[in-house]
């Protein structure tokens, strides 16, 4: 399971560690204020072409490419993201194996009708022109982003999916998360629960280092550089 420092490298900032100040500049939209207000759903758009633009032409880390070379290797191992990025992305398929918690950037929905959308091109020609995301399907719902908001249930599938996968692993690694947002972090104990290990990768120590086997803290791509 990854957070957002496997992807520090590529040039995205998390959040507690935004030296650039990124984040307060797009600061994210609580979804009860995207659902209330055309300036907060603007304002969400807008800070998710941010991020777009941030991570354009980034590359995936080493760390990502080893996660997709584990992947590869065997059709049971999966990998969970709280990343909305893509820079987990496997260039050859392989996508049910990756469980994206948090949704991505890439693609959006109408939250009254489900039509999808390609983020930067609704951006460009309904956005922009009109100063709000009414979907031009429905003429009804507001078209979202399919990242999670705070304030927004994640996907039950998706839950599901996550939850299927931490039961039945016998390694629970995680990399680059902090371990404090729920049900992220619920995972870890699910799979501890279930007989795994829990080996935990991570900058800094986190309130699950009890439960794990393995602790080695660090930047990600320098304990690449040491188990390659």
């Amino acid at each position: 399971m990854s957070g957002a420092g496997i992807s520090t490298s590529c040039g995205l900032p998390d959040f507690r560690s935004d030296k650039n100040s990124f984040w307060k500049k797009n600061k994210p939209i609580h979804f009860s204020d995207f659902k209330a207000s055309k300036e907060s759903r603007v304002k969400s758009w807008e800070n998710n072409i941010a991020i777009q633009q941030k991570i354009k032409g980034a590359k995936s880390s080493n760390m990502h490419k080893c996660v997709n070379k584990l992947l590869k290797i065997n059709k049971k191992n999966f990998h969970i993201t709280q990343n909305i990025d893509g820079l987990h992305k496997i260039e050859d398929g392989n996508a049910d194996q990756v469980v994206e918690l948090h949704g991505n950037i890439f693609n959006a929905y109408c939250l009254n009708c489900g039509q999808t959308f390609e983020t930067e091109s609704f951006f460009n020609l309904n956005v922009k022109t009109t100063g709000d995301s009414i979907c031009p399907s429905c003429k009804k719902g507001y078209v979202k982003v399919g990242t999670i908001s705070f304030g927004q249930k994640l996907k039950t599938s998706v839950i599901s999916s996550a939850k299927i996968a931490s039961e039945n692993c016998d390694y629970f690694i995680v990399m680059g998360s902090s371990l404090k947002v729920s049900p992220a972090n619920s995972m870890l104990r699910i799979a501890k629960n279930n007989g795994a290990e829990v080996i935990i990768l991570n900058k800094d120590p986190t309130p699950f280092d009890s439960e794990a086997s393995i602790i080695i803290n660090g930047d990600l791509e320098k304990i690449y550089n040491e188990i390659r």
